[in-house]
């Protein structure tokens, strides 16, 4: 079928064109009619995130605020949001809100009056990040103007509460759970002292702030005092790095409680611990030998040499006297951070800034979104005339007529000849059904 046929069967059922295109148009005239205006007020948010928390001091990632102004997108429409603007135009209390929810409710619905409301408000909202900026916009829909400027704002409002008592009941969750940690980790420091002092008391060992015993402490002054440089020089026999021995130590007890043997942690500990332990090892082989080569001479020697043996002898039970105050090092910088940590999130619980603030109010919108009337009447003129055409073409091909020499042209039989119209000639009445042939048609 060529574009030549299509042209005169168009041509012959102008007329049913031509009635539907009427029909599209009136149809689009009478829709303007029965659909109401509706109206759409914009209210707009500018998040404040990227700025510095006055509590922690942290703020928002650049590169995470996209992904974050996408939630909160979301969160616009959530129910939590939705329900409050529902209580705060008291719908709950319309009689006429409660009938049209009564008569729109299925036999085997399980939505509630209140969440029913909610969904109503959320289908007449949607919101959109602006595109290059931290702020989003709220646009809600409604038949009367004045109801929706009051709706966007109110949109707004209920959300910026959302977010505030979102950020303070997660401070005050993560608030409980610090504290939680502070008091078991002060337990735990109480055990480590008294584990400590008990160990202490059963070997008469007394550790100073220094990590250094009462013995080394001794013996270092016995030392100083002697008037030989050599015996300056052999005075420290407690090893200095014996001290940073003992806080690694402890780090590595407290390490392997919460991690494995194969950590990175754990690895890089027991190395440093390895250097540190042959560390000591060498200084207390050089501290003993210069100790033996300028030992001072009479009775200052031999106290000086009993006070030596005396430290040799307790070195063991110094050393877990130190891991002892290591641990209970450990323990008081974590009960410290925890406090800390608990501290700041009970601030954040009691913070009034939810991050956002408000960018100006919702304007009146004073025309509405929906189709004119001329723009209803042309559309249904214009989808009128298609669907004319549509049925013009369908109705020729069922009934089949010769309305020129391609209609002729069937395969396996050949055209002989054509009989052009002679002029004056009376042109036979058509039939005003498609089934039936002309009247009067003449060869």
């Amino acid at each position: 079928m060529g574009p030549k046929q299509i042209y005169r069967m168009l041509k012959v059922r102008a007329w049913l064109i031509a009635l539907l295109a009427l029909i599209g148009a009136i149809a689009g005239a009478i829709a303007s009619k029965q659909i109401p205006k509706r109206y759409e007020a914009r209210s707009r948010v500018v998040v404040d995130l990227l700025k510095a928390d006055p509590v922690t001091g942290q703020a928002l990632p650049a590169r995470t605020l996209e992904t974050f102004l996408a939630a909160q997108v979301e969160l616009i429409r959530d129910p939590r949001v939705t329900r409050r603007v529902a209580d705060q135009f008291g719908w709950a209390q319309s009689p006429a809100l409660r009938a049209k929810y009564e008569a729109a409710r299925g036999a085997g619905s399980r939505l509630g009056f209140r969440e029913w409301l909610a969904a109503d408000v959320s289908r007449n909202t949607h919101a959109t990040l602006i595109r290059n900026s931290p702020i989003l916009e709220i646009v809600y829909g409604a038949t009367v103007p004045e109801t929706a400027r009051r709706g966007a704002d109110a949109v707004r409002e209920a959300f910026l509460a959302e977010a505030l008592d979102s950020k303070r009941r997660d401070a005050a969750r993560n608030a409980e759970w610090f504290g939680r940690q502070a008091a078991v980790l002060k337990t735990r420091l109480i055990e480590a002292e008294q584990r400590k002092a008990a160990f202490e008391r059963a070997n008469n060992i007394v550790l100073q702030d220094d990590n250094m015993d009462a013995e080394s402490s001794k013996l270092q002054a016995l030392a100083s005092s002697a008037a030989a440089p050599a015996a300056v020089t052999a005075a420290p026999v407690s090893a200095p790095s014996a001290g940073q021995l003992a806080q690694v130590d402890a780090q590595l007890a407290a390490a392997r409680q919460t991690m494995g043997v194969n950590h990175p942690e754990i690895i890089a500990l027991q190395r440093q611990r390895a250097a540190l332990a042959a560390a000591v090892g060498r200084e207390l082989t050089s501290a003993r030998a210069a100790a033996r080569a300028s030992a001072p001479a009479g009775g200052q020697a031999a106290e000086f040499s009993v006070q030596t043996r005396k430290v040799l002898a307790q070195r063991g039970l110094v050393d877990e006297a130190r891991r002892l105050a290591g641990d209970i090092t450990v323990l008081r910088e974590q009960v410290a951070k925890t406090m800390q940590r608990a501290a700041e999130f009970e601030l954040q619980a009691q913070s009034t800034d939810a991050g956002f603030g408000k960018l100006g109010a919702a304007a009146t919108p004073l025309d509405p979104v929906t189709p004119s009337r001329w723009l209803l009447m042309l559309g249904g003129l214009i989808g009128g005339a298609v669907v004319g055409a549509i049925a013009a073409v369908l109705v020729e091909i069922l009934a089949r007529r010769v309305r020129g020499a391609e209609d002729l042209q069937i395969e396996g039989l050949p055209l002989i000849g054509m009989l052009e119209p002679v002029a004056g000639t009376r042109r036979a009445a058509r039939s005003w059904l498609p089934f039936l042939p002309a009247r009067g048609a003449t060869l």
